[in-house]
């Protein structure tokens, strides 16, 4: 990278690495890593390892190529701060880098894997006990699957049976037909379990991010010529796709003179809201003069921003004065980029609250449901088990938890011997400085079954200490949102 240098850790920083996180979960992550790492051969690891860096070192090359690609390229889909080519690996690798190289960090990722891991940790002498384990961990971690999300939660699932006193055994995958994923026994009793995970957002989600995109990109010609920094609260009325893609540069070239004379302005119209504030850079810059920030992180959005909320959308632009890579040059000291200062910042914040995007975004479960009863036998107690992430804000949430109750309850399961659905709506959140996760079990009994009967205890990713409510997660949001 041409403009940035590597700095050896600082006095500072060595402190703070002497104080590791010693909470459990941190703990559990590492037992968890070293068990996975146990069925791949070292070479085979190394190797996996080394493709990692190697795409965050491409990424990183033609992305601070200069100062003002780096300011251009945050948003460019390709740099997606994420290993697709091996999931698994990129997660492997997240979780090593916490225990081996904290300043290797990206805690967007992390916060989605980081409790799953420390659930398999904290467990792992349960875990060793279930039938089947092996061969499961074996095709996940060697495997050409590419689906770490789905395992993972398996997994987890398996071992909540485990806790709760069932026997409990993996089922070899058929080439032909497909079967559950688990069978448990507890006495006389015996069931086939299935378990399916949804994907992380939906696809309208991302259509409508593309969306937002365009509009973004339409404005920053604008932006950056009037060299004022600001921050931007946009909130669409309707649809972001049946908007003129260039609503925003239009809207704010027709103000941007009354901006500088003004400390906020709010415009409104028929499809959209918004509210511009400008930015204090001498404030922001007074930060920098004591702290380094990390590159394209929650901290610099919360910087322009004022706050930071993962349940929110943000696009940002800056203008670094200087960018260095903390820590060792050791070959593997990827995504650890700080910025010294900016010269110049831009941000937005934005939403939809059309109603047909809050319906579309609130995905429902009904599909996954009915592959779920289509892959488990006749006439065989059978319980089922779907996860989701809760992405999108309490009001989505609200109304995706609703449709998805409606479906359970309206379900025929017809010849299947459907005991009870389970689903566990799991929020990893992140904060301009930590992480933590939310975790809400909504469970149906179906044909007169009591969920609570198959298990007392239905929570996945608890660990020691966590806060238990009777509430969801998303209506403790909400009631928070109202508060402010």
């Amino acid at each position: 990278m041409a403009n940035t240098q590597t700095l050896e850790y600082s006095k500072e920083l060595q402190e703070i690495f002497a104080a590791t996180d010693t909470s459990p979960w941190h703990h559990h992550t590492k037992i968890a890593l070293d068990w996975f790492l146990s069925y791949l051969e070292k070479d085979t690891w190394e190797t996996r390892k080394k493709n990692v860096v190697k795409y965050f070192r491409e990424q990183e090359d033609n992305t601070y190529k200069n100062f003002d690609q780096a300011m251009k390229s945050m948003e460019e889909p390709k740099n997606r701060v994420a290993f697709h080519e091996d999931w698994v690996a990129w997660y492997l690798f997240l979780v090593e880098c916490l225990h081996e190289r904290p300043l290797v960090s990206e805690l967007a990722q992390s916060a989605r894997v980081f409790p799953f891991f420390a659930a398999v940790g904290r467990h792992i002498e349960l875990a060793k006990k279930i039938v089947g384990i092996d061969e499961k961990l074996s095709e996940f971690l060697n495997g050409k699957i590419n689906q770490p999300d789905s395992t993972l939660f398996e997994l987890v699932v398996a071992i909540m049976y485990a806790r709760n006193g069932y026997r409990v055994e993996f089922i070899p995958e058929k080439a032909l037909n497909k079967t559950p994923d688990l069978k448990v026994t507890k006495g006389e009793e015996s069931f086939f379990v299935e378990c399916k995970r949804l994907s992380k957002v939906t696809e309208y989600s991302e259509n409508e991010r593309r969306e937002w995109r365009q509009r973004w990109l339409n404005l920053v010609p604008i932006l950056t010529q009037s060299r004022q920094n600001i921050f931007l609260d946009v909130l669409f009325k309707v649809e972001v796709k049946d908007t003129d893609e260039y609503i925003l540069a239009k809207i704010f070239n027709e103000i941007k003179s009354n901006i500088s004379t003004r400390k906020s302005l709010r415009i409104e119209n028929d499809e959209i809201i918004i509210l511009i504030n400008r930015i204090d850079m001498k404030n922001i810059n007074e930060h920098f003069d004591k702290y380094m920030v990390k590159w394209n992180s929650p901290q610099m959005v919360s910087l322009l921003a004022g706050s930071f909320s993962s349940s929110e959308n943000y696009t940002h632009l800056c203008a670094p004065k200087g960018l260095v890579r903390v820590g060792p040059d050791d070959g593997v000291d990827i995504l650890n980029i700080f910025c010294t200062g900016i010269h110049s910042g831009y941000c937005a914040r934005w939403e939809c609250i059309a109603e047909e995007s809050i319906n579309k975004k609130a995905k429902d479960i009904k599909t996954h449901l009915s592959k779920a009863v289509r892959q488990v036998p006749d006439n065989t107690p059978t319980i089922v088990h779907i996860s989701y992430e809760t992405l999108h804000g309490p009001v989505v949430e609200i109304e995706r938890a609703r449709k998805i109750a409606e479906s359970i309850n309206n379900f025929d399961c017809h010849e299947k011997d459907v005991k009870a659905i389970y689903c566990h709506a799991i929020q990893p959140s992140i904060s301009a400085e930590d992480w933590e996760i939310a975790e809400t079990t909504m469970r149906f009994g179906k044909n007169g079954n009591d969920p609570l009967s198959i298990l007392s205890h239905d929570m996945l990713l608890d660990e020691i200490d966590t806060r238990i409510s009777q509430n969801t997660h998303w209506n403790e949001d909400f009631e928070m949102l109202l508060k402010q």
